[in-house]
């Protein structure tokens, strides 16, 4: 019984160690003003269900003294896609400063990585001031020196707003003798519907559907192109960034949406068999790739709004002069 809880005590520790997110700074001494980069980097794996990393709001300032300058936001990446594909690694880098002198704490951030709270290691920043010769004697500042005008040199800097201008104005002249001497016409008042954004997107899917991509061995493609465009029906639905975020990310900001928990969970499915395919290198079976469109049609068709299932009919048809 000692044995057991012992291997699971190791075992447990082990799992937290290797998901203890790691701060670095490079460098860790500077002096007032300049900047430094601060690097986290966290390791996850995405099997049996895992994969989820939510991590800490990053404002303009951190705590004691320490600037945001630049985020470059989240990265993820696979470190080793062919021996281990479940593997992977998320990094965001920091440029700060500090413009006051002193030793600086860089505290902990939490992270939650698959439903654990882990916090990074903390990190001390050394900034130094400036020495000032003090053997020397302070000089004044220089007053401001008046350079003369000069047209010549005025149409060296100016010359390309010059000719715009010119060619803005030749073009209004044109475009007025034209309107003068042109005859009026008979318009043609034709009011075209637009198609609703559920009806586009089921067409597109078609179109993809119709390119017989995966029965040619180009599974990747299929997949990005089907995910590709549900992510851009999500935008335009509901609103959310889809595009730009991970899967995580992402249905991490349709909790906030009218999107209910049920097609959550269906697009969650369809986009986690998308990211084994192309980061994974997934080798579908047919059944799977039939099964993603049939779900892609399925998640369109019930998150379609009522006004896009029920369109109004056009109360002013089509007018044509005669």
């Amino acid at each position: 019984m000692r044995s057991i809880l012992l291997a699971s005590f190791i075992v447990l520790t082990l799992r937290l160690l290797a998901q203890q997110p790691l701060a670095e700074l490079e460098p860790a001494t500077i002096r007032i003003g300049e900047q430094v980069s601060l690097k986290y980097t966290v390791a996850y794996r995405m099997d049996h269900g895992g994969g989820n990393v939510v991590w800490p709001v990053i404002g303009d300032t951190l705590p004691q003294h320490i600037e945001v300058v630049r985020d470059s936001g989240i990265d993820t990446i696979m470190p080793d896609k062919q021996n281990d594909p479940y593997s992977f690694v998320q990094t965001r880098t920091l440029t700060v400063t500090s413009f006051d002198s002193g030793y600086w704490a860089v505290e902990p951030l939490r992270f939650v990585v698959n439903g654990d709270t882990v916090e990074s290691n903390a990190l001390v920043l050394t900034v130094n001031t400036v020495e000032v010769d003090t053997s020397q004697a302070i000089r004044d500042i220089k007053g401001i020196y008046e350079v003369p005008f000069s047209l010549m040199d005025w149409l060296k800097d100016n010359w390309r707003w010059v000719a715009g201008g010119a060619v803005a104005v030749a073009a209004i002249v044109l475009a007025l003798l034209f309107l003068l001497r042109r005859k009026p016409k008979v318009a043609v008042a034709v009011v075209e519907p637009a198609l609703p954004v559920h009806v586009r997107v089921l067409n597109a899917l078609d179109a993809i559907e119709g390119k017989r991509l995966w029965q040619q061995g180009l599974h990747k493609q299929y997949h990005s192109e089907v995910t590709d465009l549900l992510r851009s029906y999500i935008e335009e639905r509901f609103g959310a960034p889809a595009l730009e975020k991970t899967t995580d990310e992402l249905l991490q900001e349709l909790k906030l949406s009218s999107m209910r928990r049920e097609h959550r969970e269906q697009l969650g499915n369809i986009l986690r068999l998308a990211d084994f395919v192309k980061f994974a290198k997934l080798t579908p079976a047919p059944a799977e790739n039939e099964q993603l469109m049939t779900a892609a049609r399925r998640f369109v068709q019930e998150t379609a709004g009522p006004e896009e299932k029920n369109p109004v009919p056009n109360a002013n048809p089509p007018v044509h002069a005669h």
